[in-house]
């Protein structure tokens, strides 16, 4: 009996753990002063482009992640330093500010949305 519960016990993990293999996808909409948005391949770095130092944009997952974002105003200009991000979800309280153009935030699984506004203190 003991070794039937065992048996059912590792089946019912091994299944669980299958429906753990999501392939991770990032989605990112745009809302306010967002000229482009770019996903890297590896679905965990962001490029937004903001040419005003003042944006507003979306960001979900399907799987639970850490996601890196880069600020830019344009291809050949980064924001100078980041004065604020605000975060509009249960994930907010995760984001930590990396250097002067980028930050980096958890994201919930289920696509939760985070809506978040970024400030340059330059604009």
């Amino acid at each position: 009996m003991k070794q039937f519960f065992l048996g059912c016990v590792v089946v019912a993990s091994l299944l669980m753990l299958s429906g753990c293999g999501d392939e991770l996808q990032l989605t990112a909409a745009q809302i306010k002063n967002v000229d482009k948005m770019s996903v890297a391949s590896d679905q965990t770095t962001l490029d937004v482009y903001c040419p005003t130092g003042i944006c507003t944009f979306d960001l979900s997952s399907n799987v639970e992640t850490n996601v890196v974002v880069t600020m830019h105003y344009n291809d050949d200009k980064t924001f100078s330093k980041i004065e604020g991000v605000s975060v509009t979800g249960r994930m907010g309280s995760t984001v930590k500010v990396l250097g002067e153009n980028s930050f980096s935030m958890d994201l919930a699984a289920d696509n939760d949305v985070s809506k978040i506004q970024v400030v340059d203190f330059y604009r």
